[in-house]
């Protein structure tokens, strides 16, 4: 498909790098910092340093708009530069071949002020011989030069540092995926990458301020980590979505769902499909990140099938007592009964999940053994 006019990729795209470049320093805050995303410029620290993010293609030239810009914005009476002990241009630019700008990082303050009137002179005089209008870079260029706000200049190039050169989207959001998923399980580092982002994003919608302290991102960090980290205790959790489009249909000749049409709880079985999709999945996608090994499983499928196994044969002495005609109701309510139970945790977890301990019973009911005899029943006689 053709773009559309008003195609906004290239915001989205600028948007993302300056998240992840937001993501970074977050890294960087020690305690008692704050860091800022667009309350006084792109990305902010206490008493630290103030970003400017640019994601362009082109080079960066002596007059480009970009960093004359930047130096307009930090002359503005309302920005206080006087907090901040850098002030960093970083973008994805690389130096124009001609460029002097590739030497700022090094000049002494009355050397950037020097390139700096260089730069608008050389503007000046080519703007005279075209007889045009002066452009947006040249007026930007005017006021920054301004005699009148010479002493804000001069403050403000002392602190400048320029970052060119700097990976495009995809790279820098690759390296960060690398650089800050040590520990956890590579499987989950996209997955810990885009939580991390949108909890970069969460401020803007909760809190007043779009501020992250380092006491927050340190707790939301030990949060991730305790999801996502290798040998993790906190049970996988597995969204249920991943099974919408499965045809459960497929689904209705399996044991375990014979089994609970035999006790006629049609209306349970969509639930039971789903646990047992999840089960699977769990046993044999997610616990591949865990010290979870088959023996582990097979043990806990072993203690639940023993321990159903005596519980219902309890039930089917009272229920040999009833009326045959509501032994499938005494059965259902065998089946409610034994869903409502604590679960049993498994080892490796601090918790296990209600839905993968049921999930493991309908696996118990669909499994025959070598004599065929069912391994699990609901109904009570």
């Amino acid at each position: 498909m053709a773009k559309l006019a008003n195609d906004a990729t290239r915001l989205l795209e600028a948007i993302g790098y300056q998240l992840i470049v937001t993501l970074e320093y977050c890294h960087d805050l020690v305690e008692g910092q704050t860091l800022w995303l667009e309350v006084f410029g792109d990305v902010t620290v206490s008493k630290s340093v103030q970003v400017e993010v640019k994601n362009f293609m082109e080079d960066l030239t002596d007059g480009h708009i970009n960093f004359w810009n930047t130096l307009k914005n930090w002359m503005s009476p309302k920005f206080k530069q006087d907090k901040y002990s850098e002030l960093i241009l970083l973008t994805t630019q690389a130096y124009g071949a001609t460029a002097e700008l590739r030497h700022w990082n090094q000049l002494t303050v009355g050397e950037r002020l020097t390139l700096l009137d260089n730069v608008l002179t050389y503007s000046e005089a080519r703007l005279a011989a075209s007889a045009n209008k002066a452009s947006k870079a040249v007026q930007t260029q005017r006021f920054v030069m301004a005699d009148e706000r010479r002493n804000v200049l001069l403050d403000i190039i002392e602190k400048v540092k320029i970052v060119s050169g700097e990976p495009g989207l995809e790279v820098r959001a690759e390296e960060a995926k690398s650089r800050y998923g040590k520990g956890l399980d590579p499987s989950k580092r996209g997955d810990y990458f885009e939580a991390l982002l949108g909890y970069l994003i969460e401020p803007c919608l909760s809190k007043e301020g779009w501020k992250i302290t380092y006491d927050d991102f340190d707790l939301k960090i030990a949060t991730l980590f305790s999801r996502y980290g290798r040998n993790s205790r906190k049970f996988p959790v597995v969204e249920k979505s991943v099974f919408e489009n499965v045809d459960v249909s497929d689904y209705s000749n399996r044991l375990f769902v014979k089994k609970l049409h035999e006790i006629e709880y049609a209306e349970i079985v969509p639930t039971a499909i789903l646990e047992h999709m999840l089960t699977v999945h769990t046993i044999s996608n997610e616990f591949k990140r865990f010290a979870v090994e088959k023996v582990d499983v097979d043990n806990y499928k072993q203690d639940q099938l023993k321990r159903h196994r005596s519980i219902r044969s309890a039930q089917v002495k009272l229920c040999s007592r009833k009326p045959q005609q509501d032994w499938c109701f005494e059965s259902q309510i065998f089946f409610d009964t034994r869903r409502g139970e604590t679960v049993d945790g498994l080892p490796a977890f601090d918790n296990t999940s209600v839905d993968f301990r049921n999930g493991i019973w309908h696996m118990l009911a669909d499994d025959e053994d070598e004599d065929n005899d069912e391994k699990l029943h609901w109904r009570l006689w």
